[in-house]
């Protein structure tokens, strides 16, 4: 019978020596992934922190941050409500932003304030502003009278970098967006003065000439997406997609009508668009339905009850209704129901506010704002 051979007892310990480090060592690492999620698929824990402001004070998300105006005072807070800091504006202040640049203004002052709260540009413009939009690169600020205005884009330091009046004669402008790295924007204006009013696409390169003009007709655009080279433009009767020339490309034209836009995702090269019908959120947002549109899939989901705001994050459709949030993946159709938090202590929820970069939700519940981690 073959004998064992037996290890010396000095090699068997030299051995051991190293055996117990490299397990210590290999328990530590499975420990820090479980912690990140490397074993669960990367899911978050649902939690929930009540913010220090109001639903009526203009909760918008910024990046992964929060800002909201008090009447006096622009304040920003991190997802967990901490103040980062606060920037004075004084009374009927508005204010738009971009993840990381806010302008604000009020009658004929402009700020463009960073993401750390400090002001880059602060001065009185020419005329009275109607309204600013913010791009990576540049601020877009519209002057004057409702009709026939001027439109003044600005870099991040308020120097004035492009003026446009001769286009907006005798017209409203709607809005304004930047897109294609922001080297480019778009702005809707309507002809006011005209027997049926027309809304008209203009699109620019910054401190270029027009790149192009299209008339959308009489059904107002509402809402404009900028996804692989093409800008969806969605009007409150049809999904139509423009090249920054403002050539159509007629194969992405989808039939909305009955169908609001509630939240846009862009993946890759496409934009998902999420629709609910009207009639629901006109009728105090009770939203049953959702509708997704992704390239060309156009699907329908039902919600398994009632819901104050839907949303997209992560290629996943999420929506809250009073005390659940269900969840379900754009490429199914079943809604997984997940109960609220217990930090919001039995609160009902009562509107969607937003969402930040990082999958916070903000949810109102009557007045007070709380910011919902989703899992």
């Amino acid at each position: 019978m073959r004998k064992h051979q037996q290890l010396p007892l000095k090699q068997f310990d030299k051995k051991q020596k190293y055996i117990i480090p490299i397990a210590a060592l290999i328990m530590v690492i499975l420990l820090i992934m479980t912690v990140m999620g490397a074993f669960n698929g990367g899911k978050r824990t649902m939690s929930a922190h009540l913010l220090r402001c109001v639903a009526t004070q203009n909760v918008t998300p910024f990046g992964n941050s929060i800002l909201y105006y008090d009447g006096m005072t622009l304040v920003c807070l991190n997802s967990r409500g901490g103040e980062r800091w606060s920037y004075p504006l004084g009374e009927n202040a508005t204010f738009s932003c971009s993840d990381s640049v806010i302008a604000a203004w009020s009658g004929t002052q402009l700020h463009i304030i960073n993401q750390d709260g400090h002001s880059t540009y602060n001065e009185n413009l020419a005329d009275e502003i109607q309204f600013a939009r913010v791009g990576s690169r540049y601020v877009g600020v519209v002057l004057g009278d409702s009709i026939s205005p001027s439109l003044v884009i600005k870099d991040m330091q308020g120097t004035s970098i492009d003026n446009e009046t001769a286009a907006y004669t005798d017209m409203a402008i709607l809005d304004i967006g930047f897109f294609g790295d922001g080297e480019y924007f778009w702005t809707t204006s309507m002809n006011v003065y005209g027997t049926t009013p027309t809304t008209i696409l203009h699109t620019f390169r910054v401190n270029m000439s027009n790149s192009g003009e299209i008339s959308l007709g009489d059904n107002l655009p509402y809402a404009i997406v900028y996804a692989g080279n093409e800008l969806n433009i969605i009007s409150t009767r049809q999904l139509r997609q423009f090249d920054y020339r403002g050539t159509q490309d007629a194969s992405g034209t989808k039939l909305v009508y009955g169908w609001q836009l509630v939240d846009d995702q862009v993946s890759g090269n496409q934009a998902m668009l999420l629709f609910a019908p009207i009639r629901q959120i006109e009728n105090g947002i009770a939203i049953n339905q959702l509708r997704l549109l992704n390239g060309d899939t156009d699907k329908r989901f039902t919600l398994p009850s009632t819901c104050v705001g839907a949303m997209l994050y992560n290629k996943k459709i999420y929506a809250f209704s009073s005390d659940t949030l269900y969840r379900a993946d754009i490429s199914g159709r079943r809604f997984n129901a997940i109960s609220l938090p217990s930090d919001m202590n039995g609160a009902i929820v009562t509107s969607y506010l937003g969402m930040l970069k990082n999958g916070i939700a903000l949810v109102a519940c009557d007045n007070d704002v709380y910011a919902v981690t989703l899992p």
